[in-house]
């Protein structure tokens, strides 16, 4: 992993650099998600192909919650150059997510939504 991908990580890591972060380019610099609504949301997930196990890695991802209720997952993706199969890679993440959410549905008692 480059050096700068690490430091880019690490500084977008702190939930006050992420939520300034997502508000200027989600809301116009409106501050709409504040910092403490923000929890670690996990950047890895696996998936099994061609019969073996892959890793893929987020660059940052976090939790918006606002009291109990889990507004959205929200990832950062760090890019120096354009890669032409960043949305699929992305699509990707969200759907090893939306999984993950509906694999603990099976496990609980807990009443758990599909969550965005």
């Amino acid at each position: 992993m480059a050096e700068k991908d690490i430091t880019q990580k690490i500084l977008e890591a702190y939930n006050d650099v992420f939520s300034d972060i997502v508000n200027v380019l989600l809301f116009q610099g409106r501050q709409v998600l504040k910092e403490d609504e923000l929890e670690e949301q996990a950047p890895r997930s696996y998936y099994k192909a061609d019969g073996k196990v892959h890793e893929t890695e987020r660059d940052v991802a976090k939790k918006w919650k606002k009291g109990n209720i889990r507004i959205a997952c929200v990832g950062l993706e760090n890019q120096t150059e354009s890669d032409p199969d960043m949305t699929l890679r992305v699509i990707g993440y969200d759907g090893a997510e939306y999984r993950r959410n509906y694999c603990r549905r099976g496990r609980t008692n807990e009443d758990i939504r599909l969550l965005p």
